[in-house]
């Protein structure tokens, strides 16, 4: 199977009119729907809406929310923080009308998401760091770089590169050149070093959409390695070459 990524799962940022849908961690479906919301204005908000600078765009919210499958019953809790933005709207008039509406911003995810559905040959080294990294996304995104970088060192050794001794030391960088520079395999994991590389410094410049784009290499890089699919479509191109022709419906 195809591995693919639920783009729903990068939404950072969602108004309570209109929650994304979230993957199920349990069954892997785009199911998870709300079963429960509290959000409630903080502390200081409280406090300072009496004051005369004060205006909505100054209310912070903290949030909690229970989403349920709808595929096989899991529940799932997020919480984080929200904001209020104003909006336009023009109605059928032409005219204009103006509404606050309630931002939220998802930090924590119980259990937590696993962004990547990894294929039964994935290494639990590679898939323990995939799941760190699914889970500091939302408020980490540097962190989860970092992760990925992690995994992406796994998959490596996975791949016959040998770790060094011990008290010796080989860059990630320098055992990526192990590899034929050619490879999909090279490309995929020196792109993973320079985001791990970058998400591992002091006042990183990472950003979620930086984020997005590791996962989006390290799925691809997954699915090269260990996918099943992947793996029979070289066995019957190396069928195919080893015939010099057509194998009809002959057993691979």
């Amino acid at each position: 199977m195809e591995l693919t990524l639920n783009n729903q799962n990068f939404t950072t940022v969602f108004s309570t009119e209109n929650l994304p849908e979230y993957t199920c961690p349990s069954c892997n479906k785009e199911s998870l729907k709300k079963d429960d919301l509290l959000v409630k204005a903080t502390a200081d908000s409280e406090r300072m809406r009496g004051q005369d600078w004060w205006e909505p765009e100054h209310e912070e919210y903290v949030f909690r929310l229970a989403l349920i499958c709808q595929n096989c019953n899991d529940l799932v809790f997020l919480h984080g923080d929200g904001f209020l933005e104003e909006e336009y709207e023009i109605d059928e008039n032409d005219g204009w009308s103006r509404r606050w509406v309630t931002y939220l911003r998802p930090k924590n995810f119980f259990p937590g998401l696993k962004f990547i559905a990894c294929p039964l040959a994935t290494p639990k080294e590679v898939q323990a760091h995939l799941e760190s990294a699914s889970a500091l996304y939302y408020a980490h995104p540097a962190a989860c770089c970092n992760s990925l970088r992690m995994a992406a060192e796994e998959i490596l050794t996975s791949l016959g590169v040998p770790e060094p001794q011990p008290g010796a030391f080989m860059s990630f960088g320098n055992r990526i050149k192990q590899l034929q520079e050619t490879s999909n395999e090279y490309n995929l994991l020196d792109a993973l070093r320079w985001l791990g590389n970058e998400g591992s410094h002091s006042g990183s410049s990472i950003t979620h959409k930086d984020a997005e784009h590791a996962f989006q290499v390290m799925c691809l890089l997954v699915e090269e390695c260990y996918s099943d699919r992947k793996k029979k479509i070289h066995e019957l191109a190396a069928a195919i070459r080893a015939h010099k022709g057509p194998i009809g419906g002959r057993s691979l």
